[in-house]
């Protein structure tokens, strides 16, 4: 086996907390968007590894590339991780968009999603940007930076991989988002029902009416209304949002802690 250069041992330490925290910040939600510049990313990463570089743990230095090649991957694979499983909460505002786009009549209405830069629903990429908003002023991204230094005291740096329970993780992080993605459309979707029901009675009661034609912008302006009064109730959902990254990111460093 090649031994590896002591320039490199000696950079070992930063490279992982680096890459680390590389891997959470290209996937995280806000912070891993795609409108936000690669130079900035590398940036933010490497700043932040400097400052946590004093504090935090770091494992046996390897004595081989090959064996410095697996500690770099797996760190790599750890913040990738976080971040994802993260993003998945993130997940559930495009999901309850995507019921409210089709009760209001809105689903043939798609545009690009700033963050993932994909198709997204009309009101699901409203949501998006206002719960980013409401997330970023909760200090909602700060989940991020202490959950990366948390994640280093129980890995310490160049130990890090995926762990091998991390269906379970994932499959709670899904159910989360979930959970979330229904009690966002609730309201939403409850008021769609209730309008359908009127409108089905209106036109059992007036055969003559056209309900098709007065049906659609019926629901519109009934969804706009319902999200219209439903938006102070956003800061509560965000914070849902934001406590349930928080237990995500408990379970997955509990998941290493057993």
């Amino acid at each position: 086996m090649k031994e590896v250069d002591p320039l490199l041992t000696s950079l070992f330490p930063f490279l992982c907390v680096f890459l680390r925290t590389t891997g959470l910040f290209v996937t995280a939600p806000v912070l891993g968007a795609r409108f936000i510049p690669v130079q900035v990313k590398v940036g933010l990463s490497l700043a932040t590894a400097y400052f946590l570089l004093n504090a935090v743990k770091v494992a046996e230095t390897p004595v081989t590339l090959l064996g410095w090649a697996g500690a770099a991957l797996g760190e790599v694979a750890f913040g990738l991780f976080m971040g994802t499983c993260a993003s998945i909460l993130m997940a559930a505002v495009e999901v309850a968009g995507h019921v409210v786009d089709v009760g209001m009549g809105f689903g043939l209405a798609n545009v690009v999603d700033p963050g993932f830069g994909a198709s997204a629903p009309l009101m699901g990429t409203f949501k998006y940007l206002l719960i980013t908003v409401i997330f970023m002023m909760l200090d909602g991204h700060h989940l991020f930076l202490q959950g990366l230094a948390e994640s280093f005291k129980v890995l310490p740096a160049g130990a890090a991989g995926i762990p091998a329970a991390w269906a379970e993780v994932a499959l709670g992080a899904v159910s989360r988002m979930l959970l979330v993605a229904v009690v966002l459309s609730c309201p939403m979707w409850a008021s769609m029902l209730i309008t359908d029901v009127a409108l089905g009675v209106l036109a059992r009661s007036v055969p003559q009416l056209n309900i098709f034609v007065i049906g659609m912008p019926v629901k519109a302006l009934v969804g706009l209304t319902v999200l219209s009064a439903s938006l102070g109730f956003y800061g509560i959902f965000t914070k849902e949002i934001s406590l349930s990254v928080r237990n995500i990111l408990e379970s997955l460093l509990g998941v290493f802690a057993r």
